[in-house]
């Protein structure tokens, strides 16, 4: 490795040092390379076990993978998770009871229901968002709130523990609204942290009808622990146009596909 690209390989694990993730594009920004530069050199610092590659950018390997803060994660893709948002809310019918799991989708999804107060005022919803609950006026805005408690996660502005699982599996709802951290090259559906995909796993029991939303920044990449094969959703809704192969999968397991932003 020449002298120059070996400085600049270090000077993005110095970066990743730094931040508990970055995107593609910023640390080209950050070391005055073009796009396709950064992908090798990221591409060769995971080859040797320096970095992992994570939704919405990589991070340093060598041990779990630091938590984004809520606020922050909401600016991620936030234009595509509103489109995403408005095609989900399509899937909403008036008495419906829903479980919405904290996640910076899902807020969009309460916001979007918000402007939509004839319907929103007949729902059942259950979350563990206290953003959502907020966006809610507290249930003030729809028939019926259920929040389920557990250990409060300051940065996520949520309650997730074993506790909140418990609670969760003595529901039964009609659509249960989430979003995975990653979704595998072969289908599979994964997140970075054990009470999360608890969590998951409870809602997929829980509901009738299980909708997957998913920007294109989270395909083709793998978390640590398996929540579930896509096969096991009902609906997959995202901004990305998906391939020929995907679109065989998700037929073959009657797999409703939502292009979100397609007219």
């Amino acid at each position: 490795m020449n002298s120059k690209l070996d400085k600049r390989r270090k000077e993005i694990l110095n970066i990743l040092a730094r931040v508990p993730i970055s995107s593609t594009q910023q640390l080209a920004e950050d070391t005055g390379v073009s796009n396709e530069t950064m992908r090798k050199d990221l591409d060769a610092l995971a080859d040797e076990g320096l970095i992992v590659k994570v939704h919405g950018g990589v991070a340093l390997a060598g041990g779990a993978v630091a938590e984004i803060p809520f606020d922050l994660r909401a600016t991620h893709y936030a234009a595509e998770k509103r489109v995403i948002a408005q095609s989900a809310i399509r899937l909403l019918y008036p008495k419906d009871i829903i479980i919405l799991e904290s996640c910076t989708t899902n807020l969009e999804l309460a916001k979007e229901l918000v402007a939509l107060p004839d319907l929103l005022e007949t729902l059942i919803v259950i979350t563990n968002s206290f953003a959502i609950a907020s966006t809610f006026d507290g249930g003030r805005k729809c028939k019926k709130i259920f929040f389920l408690g557990g250990w409060v996660h300051t940065q996520q502005f949520s309650c997730l523990s074993n506790q909140t699982v418990t609670q969760l599996k003595e529901f039964h709802v009609n659509k249960a609204f989430l979003s995975g951290a990653a979704l595998s090259e072969n289908y599979i559906v994964t997140g970075y942290y054990d009470e999360d995909v608890a969590f998951q796993r409870a809602m997929l029991k829980a509901a009738q009808k299980s909708i997957l939303m998913i920007d294109h920044s989270k395909f083709d990449q793998a978390a640590v622990f398996s929540v579930a094969p896509l096969a096991d959703f009902d609906y997959l809704i995202t901004d990305k146009e998906l391939s020929e192969d995907a679109l065989n999968y998700i037929d073959t397991h009657h797999i409703t596909y939502i292009r979100a932003g397609a007219h």
